[in-house]
């Protein structure tokens, strides 16, 4: 049986106002045999029942039959519709012809007229019940297909994470456990094995942070919180200041632009944000990031002023690498596609790539329509780390340390340790240790 849908108890009841029209109208029957009896035949009997009892115990049936079928009383309305409607306008015509052509008597022209109600009601009530079917098994079909979809990519993930976890955590692990075995026979130079350590161990952190994010993004979106996209640019920005001396960046960020997601969207700027600047091989990197708000989506753009990525590089740039620790874009692109969205490399080449972030867009209280604060507020542009409409601003490193560090949030720390983790990383990739001869 359905209940509790969201259109209440009125909506479920459509179904019993089918079947009490039904029996309404066969009480109808029931009523003119008794009026009309001193001048109805057997015949007369038969024919109405046939033609006026049976339709009407049909719909009696039917809204029995509805209220208990796979149907979604979201599309119960449309059925009904259909049953009343086509029953009036059958009803309509038909009294028209009976103005002009009449039946013998009274009591004929009221079974004519009954016989027109019924039949165009069940007619009706037979199409819109096949219609809504129809839409069911669309929506069934396509959820399933989504379904699906869903599965493979989350059994494509599992399957990445087994072979991450057993390659770079068993990895690591046994590099810790060589220099902590040599560390305790060789004592006279120990510096050398404890960055080993040191630098292993935050690789080893760098990898769980990966995949809690994942994780997070894997959750139900339904339960996902609404993010404030202007402060979490923000302060992943202020972020990379502290961490880069001699970057420079260009923002362009409206104020109070939402998204859907959780907090696993600072991971995908983290990443795309880093990647931007590590492959930077000028002595002041410059990032650029602008913030398109759409109808139904924003669009991030994450501009460097680096040496462009290479073609034979670019089919495979967002598949995952075994070669080091860290996801990347890799991670990126998946924890965007969980939120509805999508990183795309857009533009490269020499003087630089762009990519594009691009996330479902939502108000301020969850909803998908924009709020009129979001429209008023498109314009305005973010400027050292403060709201300003004044157009476009660049800052280094050094002008951002003298401001205030109750500027940065708190919430940006953890940001903060992940991305020094993975600039420590990359500063020697090479995994290859005499210690354990592993790779």
């Amino acid at each position: 049986m359905n209940g509790g849908s969201d259109g209440g108890v009125g909506r479920d009841s459509l179904p019993w106002l089918v079947s009490g029209f039904g029996a309404l109208s066969f009480a109808a029957v029931l009523f003119q045999w008794l009026w009309f009896a001193s001048t109805l035949d057997t015949a007369a009997y038969a024919l109405g029942f046939v033609t006026v009892g049976v339709p009407a115990l049909s719909l009696i049936w039917g809204g029995y039959h509805l209220e208990r079928s796979a149907v979604d009383p979201a599309r119960y309305d449309r059925v009904v519709a259909w049953c009343f409607g086509s029953g009036a306008a059958f009803l309509a015509i038909n009294v028209l012809v009976i103005a002009f052509f009449p039946w013998y008597g009274l009591a004929g022209n009221l079974a004519w007229a009954h016989f027109a109600l019924n039949t165009g009601a069940g007619a009706g009530f037979v199409v819109g019940y096949v219609e809504a079917r129809a839409i069911q098994r669309e929506v069934e079909a396509t959820a399933a297909a989504v379904r699906a979809e869903q599965l493979a990519d989350e059994r494509e993930l599992l399957t990445y994470l087994n072979d991450l976890l057993r390659h770079e955590v068993l990895n690591s692990a046994q590099i810790i456990g060589g220099h902590a075995s040599l560390l305790r026979e060789e004592v006279d130079d120990p510096d050398d094995r404890l960055e080993t350590i040191e630098r292993e161990s935050d690789a080893l952190t760098d990898v769980i942070d990966d995949v809690r994010a994942m994780l997070n993004a894997n959750q139900d979106l339904e339960t996902a919180a609404v993010v404030d996209l202007s402060d979490l640019l923000t302060d992943e920005l202020a972020s990379l200041r502290r961490q880069f001396d001699d970057l420079e960046i260009e923002t362009s960020i409206p104020e109070a632009v939402f998204v859907e997601g959780n907090e696993g969207i600072s991971w995908i700027f983290a990443n795309v944000l880093e990647n931007a600047i590590e492959h930077d091989d000028g002595d002041a990197p410059r990032v650029a990031v602008t913030v398109e708000t759409r109808l139904e989506t924003v669009a991030v753009r994450v501009a460097d002023d680096g040496p462009g990525i290479p073609a034979d590089t670019r089919e495979t740039l967002f598949e995952p690498k075994s070669t080091n620790h860290g996801l990347g874009l890799y991670l990126a692109r998946i924890l965007a596609k969980r939120y509805g969205g999508d990183v795309e490399l857009t533009e490269t080449g020499p003087d630089g790539s762009v990519f594009t972030v691009t996330l479902s867009r939502a108000s301020a209280d969850g909803t998908d329509e924009p709020t009129d604060r979001e429209r008023a507020t498109n314009g305005e542009r973010v400027a050292n780390g403060e709201r300003s409409a004044d157009g476009p601003s660049v800052e280094t490193a050094a002008n951002a340390d003298s401001r205030s560090d109750s500027d940065a949030r708190d919430e940006t720390a953890e940001n903060t340790e992940t991305a020094e983790r993975a600039t420590g990383r990359d500063a020697d990739p090479d995994s290859s240790d005499p210690a354990t001869g592993s790779s």
